[in-house]
């Protein structure tokens, strides 16, 4: 199957190569963001979450889901609207990080189209998910994705963590963001990556009554067990979907895995006591009372 997106960002990496660093950024954010912000458009559902947050995940159990129920590609993975050109009433996904998406949503004309589409807001502790940016970064990430987002130079997991412009101060603000911006839209769901990973088949059944879509509870607990983290991984060390989005970087590195630990509260594994504490007090003071409390905070 051709990744249209992909490509269609390859195009832009392409075209805006020769351009002077500052501005190619610039323009290849502006660009990427535009494009994203057509499909959203174009969908019936919208995802949004931050990177690093079990998106990939999500979207092989919805992927099985409709696999089995209309006999659609067992290898294909769910891509936009590839699902609902084989069969119409399978929703069109957009599957976000929403940037600029603010910005549609005060558009005169979309606006409140945009504010009226179900949403699912999938959230992720960020310490775990500034973790997993760290190794994204280091072990999976382009050139180009690298510059993009200005994290050439890593340093150490802690200072990544602390300080890169993917680390914890950018993910707890992306929280904040969405968490109140979305408090005004009509019909947002928001899921946990922790309740998830605790009781992923009634949280993914939870999820489908939100959306309207009809699954028995067998069909729900087959696909969780299709994408298990133990099958994604070997999944993904056999390029079972010949996709980008799960396929290993090196199958002899498990930390180049798109589909690593999924650990939560795995952060904890790869820093000392004292570096614990600070980066547990950072994203305490940063994020919003109520989502530090979710998840598991004290109070700042």
């Amino acid at each position: 199957m051709i990744d249209r997106l992909r490509l269609y960002r390859a195009g832009i990496w392409a075209l805006t190569a020769p351009l002077p660093r500052a501005r190619r950024i610039a323009l290849r954010h502006r660009l990427r963001a535009g494009l994203d912000n057509r499909r959203v458009l174009g969908a019936d559902v919208l995802v949004l979450s931050r990177a690093k947050s079990g998106r990939t995940w999500l979207r092989a159990m919805l992927s099985r889901l409709y696999q089995q129920r209309d006999g659609l590609p067992a290898d294909q993975l769910l891509e936009y609207d590839n699902f609902h050109r084989l069969n119409e009433t399978v929703p069109i996904f957009a599957m976000t990080h929403g940037h600029y998406l603010e910005r549609l949503a005060r558009h005169p004309r979309h606006g409140a189209g945009l504010k009226a589409m179900p949403v699912v807001f999938l959230l992720r502790d960020p310490r775990d998910v500034a973790v997993s940016e760290y190794f994204q970064s280091t072990r999976r990430a382009s050139a180009y994705k690298r510059e993009l987002y200005q994290v050439e130079e890593t340093g150490s997991m802690f200072d990544f963590v602390m300080r890169s412009p993917l680390g914890l101060p950018a993910i707890c603000d992306y929280l904040n963001h969405w968490h109140r911006e979305l408090a005004g839209w009509e019909r947002v769901y928001r899921l946990f990556y922790e309740d998830l990973r605790a009781e992923p088949e009634a949280q993914m059944a939870k999820l489908l009554d939100f959306l309207d879509q009809e699954f028995s509870a067998e069909a729900i607990a087959d696909a969780v067990e299709f994408a298990s983290f133990e099958a994604l991984k070997r999944k993904e060390r056999d390029n079972y979907f010949n996709n980008s989005r799960l396929q290993a970087a090196n199958v002899e590195d498990p930390d180049s895995y798109k589909v690593r630990r999924g650990k939560v509260g795995g952060y904890r594994d790869y820093f000392a006591d004292g570096e614990i504490e600070r980066i547990d007090r950072l994203c305490a003071e940063r994020l919003d009372a109520q989502l530090a409390g979710r998840f598991g905070l004290p109070p700042a």
